[in-house]
């Protein structure tokens, strides 16, 4: 045997050891190569909406978003469109208190999604009744005309809101026409032909307007420390100014008469002449009456968080019952003599 027969054996297994690595790492290498072709990125056809729960103040929207999907490929429901309801493109209008579900689901796969809507009362300042039945509110949104949003409650207890003009306080003729008082003082009537906000001479600071359409304001001209500011009424294109008391919150009874709180928290009725007349009992804040004639009283309020003033409602002369289970700071009483008012935490409440 040669030395290079003998060296060969060692050299021959070798390559043998080496052949069989290197087919063993092709095989892997095509194993993993045809795993990976094999492998197929699935599109993502569910439906990921950018709310599952909302909570919405009456006359309020929200859109709703579904990632993947365009507006025409979904389809959207409610489970109680008069609570809130939703339109083609995901925006949801809330209605009246209480709680629905909105449903969208794609129409090319089965996939769908779900949020649920809680619609509540917003919060509010003033409430003004008309002797037809209108109800309007004053809401918390500010708006930039220095004031507050202006809504009508319809009977369902649905907002709508009218066309910016900013409110602090409102009234409403027999007619259901709103006036309303801004924080800078300038008085605004709706015109509902042009569907805007007609301003009126004068400035004020409080509104009242009775079921025979006589309107009265509290000015904006200082009377005395104990009384508030100068009453006036209104004769059609200006503002007379009443003598012998003033105010700083006023209603109108079904006659035009006028009943005003003033600094004091005393209540006064105008007497006919240029006297008024005193009903006294209680320490007043806001006042309202209805086109039945009933007069309600909302109690002196108290700076204390806790505290929740009284109403009080007219029994006769100066005989004042105070009403069970109810508080509020504002109030106007519909043609029912039924009582709408608003507590301290700013929810309106209705009959």
């Amino acid at each position: 045997m040669s030395i290079f027969e003998h060296k060969s054996k060692p050299y021959q297994s070798f390559m043998k050891k080496l052949s069989f690595l290197s087919l063993l790492f092709l095989s892997v290498a095509l194993l993993i190569s045809s795993c990976v072709k094999d492998v197929k990125t699935q599109p993502d056809n569910s439906i990921q909406i950018n709310f599952t729960d909302a909570t919405l103040e009456s006359g309020m929207s929200k859109q709703l978003v579904c990632k993947n999907y365009s507006a025409s490929d979904l389809t959207w429901t409610s489970s109680d469109s008069t609570v809130a309801d939703v339109n083609v493109t995901g925006m949801i209008t809330a209605h009246k208190p209480g709680t629905a579900t909105i449903s969208v689901k794609s129409k090319s796969h089965a996939v769908s999604a779900t949020c649920t809507v809680t619609v509540v009362h917003g919060k509010a300042l003033d409430v003004g009744v008309g002797a037809d039945g209108s109800v309007y509110v004053v809401g918390d949104d500010s708006v930039a005309m220095g004031g507050y949003g202006i809504y009508k409650v319809d009977s369902c207890g649905c907002r709508h809101r009218l066309p910016d003009v900013g409110a602090i306080r409102v009234a409403v003729s027999p007619q259901g026409i709103p006036w309303v008082v801004t924080k800078s003082n300038l008085i605004f009537r709706y015109n509902a032909t042009t569907k805007a906000w007609d301003q009126m001479p004068g400035t004020a600071t409080d509104v009242g307007i009775g079921a025979d359409g006589s309107v009265f304001i509290i000015g904006t001209e200082f009377a005395t420390v104990t009384g508030g500011n100068i009453i006036e009424k209104w004769n059609g294109s200006g503002w007379d100014k009443m003598v012998d008391c003033a105010g700083i919150h006023i209603a109108v009874d079904p006659h035009g008469t006028p009943w005003v709180v003033n600094e004091s928290n005393i209540v006064f009725q105008y007497g006919g002449t240029y006297l008024w007349n005193p009903i006294t009992g209680i320490d007043g804040n806001d006042i309202g009456i209805g086109a039945d004639g009933a007069v309600y009283v909302t109690g002196k309020d108290s700076a204390s968080a806790t505290y929740n003033p009284p109403v009080y409602k007219l029994q006769g002369g100066s005989v004042w019952s105070q009403v069970p289970g109810i508080s509020g700071t504002s109030i106007s009483v519909d043609p029912k003599g039924r009582p709408w008012y608003i507590d301290k935490q700013g929810i309106l409440h209705k009959p």
